[in-house]
């Protein structure tokens, strides 16, 4: 394994005071020794959690002072900064940064976006604290039991608002169901849109995960609560199997087939390929990585250390933008100690301005992950200002040619290092090396 392929592809890019060794066992080791410390994806703080923070959300629709509603508004604001701040920091400090480059793909798949419903921002942190972090080397099916329970999603997919028809309540206020999250589990999160599911499945499940609501405001608000007068009742059918009434455990039993779907080995096997090898990886790889996850019942640690195995890995050098989050982090991450004295704010403006805001993807199907999305003319040229800004502001100690050159090892492009070597300044030579290929690809 190249040295660029381990610090890049999988982690976030060279950290000069803490590297492995440059030899292809000492970087696999490094990295497998990462899926051996689960607690390192955990996100230390004394944040509130979804309960607490559930409950201010839903406290402002009883409350006629409109002073004490902006007061609750901006104590979920202030608490978005500091999850977002918490994370960032986290990722710039970590080291097992393949781990955390874990937790944002699987953050990225089971999206929750404050993009349209600003009111989620104070919970969008702590939900991937409470459910995808804990769980990023665990079982899929665990994995996904613990997001469709979550108070952020379950408000974000509207299942909150879902009332079986037939349900007591149901027709006691004529509500009916809510699809969204349904749909999106089955689109998004397990079989894919290409999964063999149709619209009646799609209602089925909706009718199954009834229920799985959020602790109402009159009975003190918080985090998840099954209700059963909200249910719909009876035995449904999801993919040809009948699923008969028996509260939430109907909709534990659904998940779980659902995460162990031949669909959802597919899926999740693209989506990782994609990831981490290329944006059009090669079927051979999507087939290993899919055998992989059904031969464990869909490990997430065997399918990372799998991942780390491929040959395909080597295939594809610098086959991946950079999204703006991790053209930041890798940046900072090398230029040390002073980065870590940046102002947070300052960066959550960057990540802004290159339309890149945590937890802010523009819809449920989360951040794209292809070049294409990520490059145009407009957006290399925030690149380019951001690079050019952040050279400027931050002093270099050392030549940036000796820095490319470790940086970029064997796949420094000689004419890059030559326009480095003849820039005007050092100051001038670390922009570019910050704008080249090499350094905005993974």
């Amino acid at each position: 394994m190249h040295f660029y392929t381990a610090l890049h592809r999988f982690g976030w890019g060279p950290q000069p005071n803490n590297e492995p060794k440059d030899s292809p066992a000492s970087l696999q080791k490094w990295l497998h020794n990462q899926l051996q410390s689960p607690q390192k994806a955990l996100l230390k703080g004394t944040f509130e959690n979804s309960n607490s923070l559930t409950k201010q959300m839903t406290s402002i629709r009883g409350k006629k002072d409109r002073d004490q509603k902006k007061r609750i508004r901006e104590a979920i604001k202030n608490t978005y900064m500091q999850e977002t701040e918490a994370r960032f920091l986290h990722s710039l400090n970590t080291d097992a940064p393949f781990l955390d480059r874990l937790v944002h793909f699987w953050s990225n798949h089971f999206t929750v976006s404050t993009a349209g419903k600003p009111q989620l921002s104070g919970l969008v942190g702590v939900f991937e604290r409470e459910a995808i972090r804990p769980n990023v080397l665990g079982k899929f099916s665990d994995m996904l039991l613990a997001v469709v329970a979550h108070p952020a999603m379950l408000n974000y997919l509207n299942n909150m608002t879902s009332f079986g028809p037939n349900s007591r309540m149901g027709k006691r206020r004529n509500r009916g169901l809510n699809e969204n999250l349904a749909r999106e589990i089955l689109e998004l999160h397990t079989l894919g849109v290409n999964g063999g599911y149709t619209q009646k499945d799609v209602i089925a499940l909706a009718k199954i995960i009834t229920g799985w609501t959020i602790t109402p405001a009159k009975m003190g608000g918080g985090g998840f609560q099954y209700i059963d007068v909200i249910h719909e009742p009876g035995t449904h059918i999801l993919l040809g199997k009948s699923y008969p009434q028996n509260g939430q455990q109907q909709g534990i039993d659904a998940l779980r087939d659902l995460a162990h779907h031949p669909s959802t080995a597919r899926f999740i096997a693209t989506k990782l390929a994609r990831h981490f090898i290329a944006d059009n990886p090669p079927d051979s790889t999507i087939k290993h990585l899919e055998k992989v996850f059904k031969k464990t019942d869909g490990d997430l640690k065997a399918m990372a250390e799998t991942l780390i195995e491929l040959p395909e890995i080597e295939k594809y050098p610098l086959s991946k933008i950079k999204t703006p989050y991790e053209l930041i982090i890798s940046t900072m991450r090398l230029l040390g100690d002073g980065a870590n004295k940046a102002d947070y704010r300052k960066i959550f403006q960057s990540l802004a301005l290159m339309d890149h805001r945590p937890f802010a993807a523009p819809s449920p199907a989360g951040w794209p992950d292809k070049a294409e999305d990520w490059i145009s003319p407009n957006a290399t040229l925030n690149r380019v200002e951001w690079c050019h800004a952040v050279s400027n502001i931050t002093g270099i100690k050392d030549n940036p040619l000796d820095i490319a050159k470790h940086s970029f090892g064997q796949l420094a492009n000689p004419e890059t290092l030559t326009w480095i070597e003849r820039a005007p300044s050092g100051t001038q030579g670390l922009a570019l090396m910050l704008a080249s290929p090499e350094w905005q690809r993974r």
